[in-house]
């Protein structure tokens, strides 16, 4: 598309040059032979059909003319085929601001070494005077072209030629190049002068679109570079979420399977300690010994339990089981449920629910769950002495909230507290005892619509408030 907007201001450009050349004609050539003049305007017409096949090239077949020295090389060949000349240079300003040759065509029988330092003499001189420069071998040069000194024409001599004229090639008002044309025949010079002149601006427009030609294909490239980077990546990443499906698929069946070996026995062990606390004939260290299988056997198939949660969770095989109830009564559930843990750390339990918050409708076991691991993990961080306090209250008619305070220390940074990771070194204090649980609270909390904030206070103590709906939200319900 903007290939054809180039070609078709190219196109108008030339439209009025053409005009250009049949009003503007030197009035030396009106007063001459008619033969003369109509040569000229025909060689002029011809070079603009040239110029105008050049842009249409350049447009429909962007490979061909490709870059700014194609466009500045194929402009050279059409002023050298046309009059004969020994060279044709083309200089563009470079990113630094100086003209630079573009193009350097000669004769087959001119040295190409000879053509340099011509343009760059000649490229020089219109760069610092900003305006056309001609150098005549045995003729007064034109006023303004500075060199009174005749070194240009000695330097001329010297490479023999005759005759040389570097046209400033302009872009909205701004030098940007110069067009210098040099032969050993002063006349034929003269008579290309009108189509080096009509050449410059053309050659702006060409060397504009080759430019912005290659910048659109420098885009393309790296549009195309970029989405082979994605395809591999977007591989890469299929792969691997395949092989984390495998394994989380292989996790689930290998926690499945621990699961059942471990429970049978270890139904059997509690079981047997239940029945040997109830002998009346144990010593008090029977007793105690007991007692221990007993913690520690609970303590297991909590453990247990809590794996197969998260491994469910992750795997999103969880679901809610809704019904309504009573916040009221699943709280004081819960606070009975680790009464026997608030007993043994010498903690007090202190539970307030507002009594005119309304029944809610939601899954009361995972409710109860979390309730139990927030409960517990109060309790471990607390001093003996001390209390949990305990609230729940109404934010609006859609959502309550229940607020857990405890007497801990503070704690550094809570933002870990939710992540698994943190659990690989084993626990050394009681109040992480119950991380897991945690874990696998905040992701039922997310599976009942809630959300969940943690405040660690100063000079002691841990909020956790967590906001939940009183009615299920649509999506959730089964």
């Amino acid at each position: 598309m903007r290939s054809r907007v180039s070609w078709a201001c190219a196109l108008s450009v030339l439209l009025e040059m053409s005009d250009l050349i049949s009003r503007g004609v030197p009035a030396d050539l009106t007063t001459g032979d008619s033969a003369v003049l109509d040569a000229r305007l025909k060689e002029l017409y011809g070079l603009s059909a040239e110029i105008v096949d050049l842009f249409h090239t350049q447009a429909f077949s962007p490979d061909t003319i490709s870059t700014p020295e194609d466009v500045c090389a194929a402009f050279a060949n059409m002023i050298l085929r046309h009059w004969d000349l020994c060279c044709i240079s083309i200089y563009l300003r470079d990113e630094e601001g100086h003209l630079q040759g573009s193009a350097i065509h000669t004769h087959e029988h001119f040295d190409e070494k000879k053509a340099r330092r011509v343009g760059a003499e000649f490229a020089a001189a219109v760069e610092f005077q900003g305006r056309e420069v001609q150098s005549w071998v045995g003729e007064n040069e034109p006023t303004g072209n500075g060199r009174a000194d005749g070194s240009r024409e000695r330097m001329l001599e010297e490479l023999g030629l005759r005759a040389c004229v570097a046209v400033p090639i302009h872009a909205r008002g701004k030098l940007v190049g110069a067009f210098v044309a040099a032969s050993v025949l002063p006349e034929r010079l003269r008579a290309a002068l009108d189509g080096i002149r009509f050449i410059a601006a053309p050659v702006v427009i060409g060397v504009s679109n080759a430019r912005r030609a290659a910048a659109m294909r420098d885009q393309h490239e790296r549009i195309d570079h970029l989405l082979e980077q994605l395809q591999q990546h977007s591989s890469a990443l299929e792969k691997a979420n395949r092989e984390l499906r495998h394994v989380a698929h292989y996790r689930s069946l290998f926690l499945a399977r621990m699961s059942h070996e471990l429970r049978t026995p270890l139904t059997s062990i509690l079981g047997f300690a239940e029945i040997l606390l109830d002998q009346e004939d144990l010593t008090e260290s029977q007793r105690r010994f007991c007692e221990k299988i007993q913690s520690s056997g609970r303590q297991l198939q909590t453990s247990l339990n809590q794996l197969v949660d998260l491994s469910r969770l992750e795997a999103g095989q969880l679901e809610l089981f809704l019904h309504e109830f009573s916040v009221s009564e699943v709280l004081n559930e819960s606070c009975d449920a680790v009464a026997r843990l608030a007993q043994k750390q010498s903690v007090k339990i202190d539970c307030t629910p507002d009594r005119n918050l309304p029944s809610i409708v939601s899954d009361r076991g995972k409710l109860r769950q979390v309730l139990y691991n927030f409960f517990a993990h109060a309790i471990s961080r607390s001093p003996e002495g001390e209390a949990v306090r305990v609230r729940a209250e109404s934010l609006s008619p859609a959502r309550f909230q229940i607020i857990i305070e405890d007497e801990g220390e503070p704690l550094s940074d809570i933002s870990h507290i939710f992540e698994p990771v943190e659990m690989i070194a084993p626990s050394e204090t009681a109040s992480t005892m119950n991380e897991l649980g945690l874990v696998i609270s905040r992701r039922l909390i997310d599976l009942l619509g809630g959300t969940i904030e943690l405040e660690s206070r100063n000079p002691r103590g841990l909020k956790v408030a967590i906001e939940l709906p009183i009615r299920p939200t649509e999506g959730r319900q089964k």
